[in-house]
């Protein structure tokens, strides 16, 4: 199989199965293989740890993926080479102090357009307040249009692995946001609310990122349950699936612990609303060896693929 600059098997040799030595029949494949995804969308999520421009390694491994939406998380800047290939919604975080982070949270939309960031705010101010104030740069939210026939509505989140200063929520009422199994407010909250907010029905949402949430960690962790898995059947609630657990039908870690190295936790997740879950064709991570035997980064991409063809005749 070939490789790219960074030795790594491509993702389209991974797909065709081919030998370097066959160039031509290479070409012929891949131009085969491009052919057959007409009408597939193709989107990616993945914190790629503060990677820089000059991070060669990660923009190799996205570019072989030829993703037409990208939702990033801890981006610290881009090479040209994707600025010219694709719209990019970027916003830089802040930190739990309030000070400016070197990274960001992005949407990336190839051979389309970002139309407009949107602003989902929610009847309750005091969230509304920590989007604005104590949570930028980390959930980013946008209408897009993509050359295959999609709009969508998209969010790209970074939730922080901190939970809402306790001062800030004196004399607030937070029983409609807080969990009931975890005593503290956390950013995976605001997301939940936000979304509550939104139509979720009328148009096709993809709610993908770093959630900071795993089940597991209701039941491997001290004082457990934590409310994780009450997060998950919240998204569900509001017509979400999610689109890694789905395809695979069960848990399936995507970061690896600092401490030790195990990967049991799935932290990274893709929802999406019914209307595009009907067109799912299949979502999986990328390989562990080549992400994290590479240092590319300590947690796995989710790609997922959807045949927009199906919500098309379904429409029709």
């Amino acid at each position: 199989m070939s490789t790219n600059r960074s030795g790594d098997i491509t993702y389209a040799d991974a797909q065709l199965g081919l030998a370097a030595s066959a160039s031509e029949d290479r070409q012929e494949a891949i131009a085969a293989f491009q052919e057959k995804r007409q009408g597939i969308m193709r989107v990616v999520t993945w914190n790629i740890r503060r990677a820089t421009r000059k991070k060669i390694e990660v923009w190799d491994y996205l570019s072989d993926l030829d993703c037409d939406l990208m939702l990033l998380q801890e981006v610290n800047s881009f090479p040209d080479k994707i600025k010219a290939d694709y719209d990019i919604l970027y916003r830089k975080a802040i930190s739990e102090a309030g000070r400016s982070q070197p990274f960001g949270t992005a949407v990336l939309v190839k051979k389309g357009a970002i139309l407009k960031e949107m602003c989902c705010s929610t009847k309750w101010e005091w969230v509304n307040k920590e989007l604005r104030c104590y949570f930028k740069g980390y959930f980013i939210t946008a209408s897009i249009d993509l050359p295959l026939g999609a709009q969508l509505h998209v969010m790209s989140i970074h939730s922080p692995a901190w939970p809402i200063n306790k001062d800030r929520l004196k004399n607030v009422d937070v029983a409609e946001i807080k969990l009931t199994q975890n005593p503290k407010v956390w950013g995976t909250e605001l997301i939940w609310a936000m979304l509550r907010a939104q139509d979720l029905t009328g148009k096709d949402w993809i709610v993908a990122g770093d959630f900071n949430s795993s089940e597991t960690f209701d039941y491997m962790w001290r004082d457990g349950p934590r409310g994780n898995k009450e997060f998950l059947e919240r998204m569900y609630s509001l017509g979400l699936s999610e689109a890694l657990r789905e395809s695979e039908g069960k848990l399936t870690p995507t970061f690896r612990n600092p401490r030790g190295g195990k990967v049991i936790h799935q932290i990274d997740h893709m929802f999406v609303g019914k209307k595009l879950f009907s067109c799912l064709e299949r979502c999986w991570v990328g390989s562990s060896d080549q992400i994290f035997d590479g240092s590319l980064s300590d947690h796995l991409p989710i790609i997922a693929e959807f045949d927009l063809r199906k919500a098309t005749t379904k429409r029709s």
